[in-house]
């Protein structure tokens, strides 16, 4: 009975990796995906509609796209939605061009990838702090952000149609 205990907890251990190294290409495909994603809705909006709203009081096309970043950043980084500052990016710049807001969005992706890379089986599933409010395994709180993002972006179709572009279409497919 020992030895079958024994077996087991090995087989536990030498999984943990492996576990560990899907989770973190799950994550990887998601994003690389959402990355195209939000590109895709870059290019789809007329220069002329970046600094556009559907209504007073909410965010422009741009900002909206910023905040895809920024909460895919900052929700990875600590568990908190904020504005992120990425080196050699300007607001000023970035809101009003289309190429320089597809050099932002790779710029914050590319960022979400280093820090994705650099998890661990054990730091996966350490506990994270999400939004002050819980507690959640890191993983989850990194899934979060994905979430967070796929909900803002969705949220610029009607932006795209307002300038009378039409949305790409939504890559759901996990490849």
């Amino acid at each position: 009975m020992k030895r079958l205990m024994s077996a087991a907890v090995l087989v536990v251990l030498a999984a943990a990796p492996a576990a560990s190294q899907d989770v973190k290409a799950t994550l990887m495909n998601d994003f690389e995906r959402q990355r195209a994603n939000v590109l895709g809705m870059v290019d789809a909006m007329p220069e002329s509609g970046l600094r556009t709203a559907p209504t007073d009081g909410v965010r422009d096309f741009a900002q909206q796209i910023e905040h895809v970043v920024s909460g895919n950043v900052n929700i990875v980084r600590s568990g908190v939605d904020r504005p992120v500052m990425i080196e050699g990016h300007s607001p000023e710049v970035y809101l009003n061009s289309k190429e320089d807001l597809k050099r932002f969005v790779n710029a914050g992706f590319d960022a979400v990838h280093e820090m994705i890379m650099a998890e661990t089986a054990t730091t996966l599933t350490a506990d994270a702090e999400l939004f002050g409010r819980a507690t959640v395994e890191r993983w989850q709180l990194i899934k979060t952000a994905y979430e967070h993002a796929v909900w803002t972006l969705g949220a610029t179709v009607p932006y795209l149609r307002m300038q009378g572009a039409s949305p790409p279409g939504y890559n759901l497919i996990p490849g």
